[in-house]
C-alpha cells in the first residue's frame, strides 16, 4: 500500500489534537521522521511533502499519532531538536483539524486545561491530588455560584504541560466527564471588542443632538439625559427609549385634557 492509500485511510482529526506539522530539512526523509517521532508513541501515518511536479522534499511534514498525549510529548520533546544528523532544528506545532479556524498567531495553540465535574462537596486541593498523577499541575479552579459561594459540581484543572492534560482525558474515570477546554483568550483580542479608544466610545455614545424640535406652550421637553455616562449599556438605552416614549404618552394626554 502506497503512503497515499495509506493516509486516505486514517482519520486524522480522530482524536483532534493528534497530528503535527512539522518544518524539517529538505534533507530529511521518511524514515528520519520516523525513527525520531515514533520513540513517543504509535504512528499512523507520516507524509513528507513534496513537490508534485518535480518530487523535490518541501521542508514539511505530517505526522499522525494513534493518541493526542502522544503527539503533544513528541512536540515537546522535539521542538528545537535536530535529527537525522542534520543540523537544522525541527519546528513542531499542532496540525490544524479539518474545519478548524486558526488562531491569531497563525498557529494552533496547545491545550493545557481541562473541564471536568466533580462532587460539590470536593475541594481544589482533593482534586489537584487526584489529577496530579498525571502530571504537574498549574492550578485547579472549582466554579463556584457568585450569589452563594456553593459549588456548581465542575472545575478547570490548568497542567504545566498540555501532554499531562491529554493523558488525564484519556485515563481520568469517566465519572469527570473531561474535556479540553479552549485556551483563554486576552479580552482585546476577542471578535468584535472594541475597546476604550474616543473613536468607540463615541460611537457607542446615544446621539442627543438629533432630537426633533416641541413646542414652547409649556414643558415639551423630554427629561434631560446628556448627563449620561459615556458608555451606555444595552440595559441603559432601552431604559431611556422607554422614559421618553412615556414621556410622548404624557404629553399627548396634556394635549386632550387642554382640548376640553
Amino acid at each position: 500500500m502506497s503512503g497515499e492509500e495509506r493516509r486516505t485511510k486514517v482519520d486524522h482529526d480522530n482524536p483532534p489534537f493528534s497530528r503535527l506539522f512539522v518544518v524539517c530539512s529538505k534533507n530529511h526523509s521518511e524514515e528520519d521522521i520516523r525513527e525520531a517521532f515514533g520513540c513517543y508513541g504509535k504512528l499512523q501515518d507520516v507524509w513528507v511533502v513534496s513537490d508534485r511536479n518535480t518530487q523535490e522534499k518541501k521542508g514539511i511534514a505530517y505526522i499522525k499519532f494513534e493518541k493526542a498525549s502522544e503527539a503533544h510529548i513528541a512536540m515537546e520533546k522535539l521542538h528545537g531538536e535536530t535529527v537525522g544528523g542534520d543540523s537544522k532544528p525541527l519546528k513542531v506545532l499542532l496540525a490544524d483539524n479539518k474545519g478548524q479556524s486558526r488562531s491569531v498567531s497563525g498557529e494552533t495553540k496547545p491545550r493545557a486545561r481541562i473541564f471536568i465535574l466533580v462532587s460539590k462537596s470536593s475541594s481544589s486541593e482533593e482534586v489537584e491530588e487526584e489529577f496530579s498523577k498525571f502530571g504537574e499541575i498549574d492550578h485547579v479552579q472549582i466554579l463556584t455560584d457568585r450569589s452563594t459561594g456553593e459549588s456548581k459540581g465542575c472545575a478547570y484543572v490548568k497542567f504545566v504541560k498540555p501532554s499531562a492534560a491529554f493523558m488525564a482525558l484519556e485515563q481520568c474515570g469517566e465519572k469527570y466527564r473531561a474535556v479540553i477546554a479552549e485556551p483563554r483568550v486576552p479580552r482585546d483580542s476577542r471578535p468584535g471588542y472594541a475597546g476604550d479608544s474616543r473613536e468607540n466610545t463615541a460611537a457607542r455614545h446615544v446621539d442627543h443632538t438629533r432630537r426633533p424640535t416641541y413646542g414652547n406652550s409649556y414643558n415639551t421637553q423630554p427629561p434631560d439625559i446628556s448627563q449620561q455616562p459615556t458608555t451606555i449599556s444595552m440595559f441603559n438605552r432601552i431604559s431611556v427609549t422607554v422614559l421618553i416614549n412615556n414621556w410622548h404618552s404624557a404629553l399627548k394626554w396634556n394635549r386632550n385634557m387642554k382640548s376640553y
